[in-house]
């Protein structure tokens, strides 16, 4: 019977080689309990033949622990890499539709402009071009914003979904308890319960405590106790402890940008930890990677802003009083003021003049000579067109009383190739983070299966093994019933 059952755990486990999840069975086999018997003078111990103690799974805690930490930190690098390369997709560069072939497009209408100020062409042309420049900045903010509230959107879902993980290893923890106190080994629920808990790792960082359950002293009763995010944080980061769960608010409060926050539904905070799980990863790119990349793109326009503007207001149109007028205004300053102003503007909000817009003729260039066209045209190079302005500290003084230029450094188009190049190195770093976390997984992953997977072949041996052992035992058994057989007609032949 022993052997049997053992065949039985071989074939479980033969069968489920493939099914996800599924942890390698081991049957105990035992000493039977001897009997004493009495043979002359003594009393001595007669073994009574093996039985099946126990069917246990082949775990170990340990490497459990190392695989769900290395699935946070894959999981959070490749999410990283992903939202990185959204990114990277709203600048679209290089392509003839990109912000970069939109400025040199602008600079170059200006350039064409200065040399004959005179040619209605040439100024709608540097019409067309200022709108384009902007709805390439409005385009990017748009995108930008609506990357946030999708990954707005994630954490909320994730959110959900981990208290939905809760509350599934609550309802197992029951069950496997019951199981347990009765005395059985539930190996198929512990399979589920963690399964549950290798998929909450994607999303956080992942340790689960085992300890012997008090409430049932002298039996082998174990409390199961999930903790997510920074282990060694002062806040208390229980997720699940036996049929106790703490869950995260849901739905989430929100910050004062209108974004969810995660919190314990006693509104205390989680401390998620740094580089693990999907659920890190979309909220620093919510609150810090894109609002920087936004700020660049901010800098970037009310740099250009600035900068022609201070030009343009030296300059005049084709009539012959200087109109002082700035190019680009915010949208919701007048477009013609007195005096004239720089406005501070955004991506979202930098805005043609409408009044520039509906006359070309507006364009201030210098009339004949075309010098305030050129010097506009020069600031795809350098600040050399606002010398002027700059000396003059016509851009103000910081707190420190250092004159302000309108961006720090060489020229507006290295200002945007510099944050071009930061995002690509975002990118870079991320994917070579992630394949690195993908090459510790693989290593956990691979440790893992050597304790808990399914060898074929050793479970063929294992079949061969307990096969030749029903044999023999059933030889055995034959051999007795020949034994007896013959002293039972003995002892009838003497009668």
């Amino acid at each position: 019977t022993a052997q049997q059952g053992a065949i039985d755990v071989t074939g479980q486990n033969i069968s489920n080689a493939n099914t996800p999840g599924y942890t390698r069975q081991v049957a105990n086999l035992t000493t039977a309990t001897p009997y004493n018997t009495s043979f002359g003078n003594s009393t001595i111990s007669v073994g009574s033949g093996v039985t099946l103690d126990s069917i246990t799974r082949a775990r170990d805690a340990f490497t459990d622990n190392q695989f769900r930490s290395a699935t946070s930190s894959q999981q959070y690098w490749n999410e990283k890499q992903n939202n990185f390369s959204s990114v990277q997709g709203v600048l679209n560069e290089p392509s003839s539709t990109s912000l970069s072939s939109n400025m040199d497009s602008f600079w170059s209408a200006w350039s064409n402009l200065s040399n004959d100020p005179q040619d209605a062409g040439a100024r709608s042309v540097v019409s067309e071009q200022a709108q384009e420049l902007t709805d390439s900045f409005h385009n990017i903010s748009q995108q930008v914003s609506q990357l946030q509230t999708g990954m707005d959107s994630a954490v909320k879902v994730q959110v959900t979904q981990i208290n939905t993980y809760a509350n599934q290893i609550k309802s197992l923890n029951d069950q496997i308890t019951q199981a347990q106190v009765s005395g059985d080994n539930p190996n198929d629920l512990e399979d589920d319960r963690d399964s549950i808990v290798d998929s909450l790792s994607k999303l956080v960082n992942v340790q689960v405590v085992q300890t012997p359950n008090l409430a049932f002293p002298g039996q082998n009763v174990t409390n199961y106790k999930v903790v997510i995010g920074n282990p060694s944080s002062a806040t208390n980061n229980v997720l699940v402890n036996g049929s106790a769960v703490y869950a995260l608010q849901d739905p989430p409060a929100t910050n004062a940008s209108g974004f969810a926050t995660v919190t314990w539904s006693d509104g205390s905070n989680v401390d998620l930890g740094t580089n693990t799980g999907t659920l890190s990863a979309d909220i620093t790119a919510r609150d810090t990677d894109l609002p920087n990349f936004e700020a660049q793109m901010d800098t970037l326009a009310n740099g250009i802003a600035q900068s022609v503007d201070a030009i343009s207001q030296t300059g005049q149109g084709l009539q012959s009083e200087a109109m002082g007028l700035d190019f680009f205004t915010d949208g919701s300053n007048p477009a013609t003021t007195s005096p004239p102003d720089l406005p501070t503007v955004t991506a979202a909000t930098i805005t043609f003049n409408p009044d520039i817009q509906a006359d070309p003729t507006l364009i201030p260039t210098g009339a004949v000579t075309g010098t305030v066209a050129a010097a506009i045209a020069s600031l795809a190079n350098g600040w050399t067109g606002l010398s002027t302005q700059i000396a003059a500290g016509d851009f103000g003084t910081d707190a420190t009383g250092v004159s302000l230029n309108p961006v720090s450094a060489t020229s507006l188009s290295d200002l945007y190739s510099a944050d071009v190049a930061q995002v690509g190195v975002a990118v870079q770093q991320a994917t070579n983070m992630n394949t690195g976390a993908g090459v510790l997984l693989t290593n956990a992953t691979n440790q893992r299966e050597t304790v808990s997977g399914v060898s074929q072949d050793e479970e063929m041996t294992n079949l061969i093994l307990y096969q030749k052992c029903y044999s023999a035992a059933a030889k055995m058994i034959s051999m007795m019933d020949d034994m007896l057989d013959t002293l039972v007609n003995m002892v009838s032949t003497t009668t």
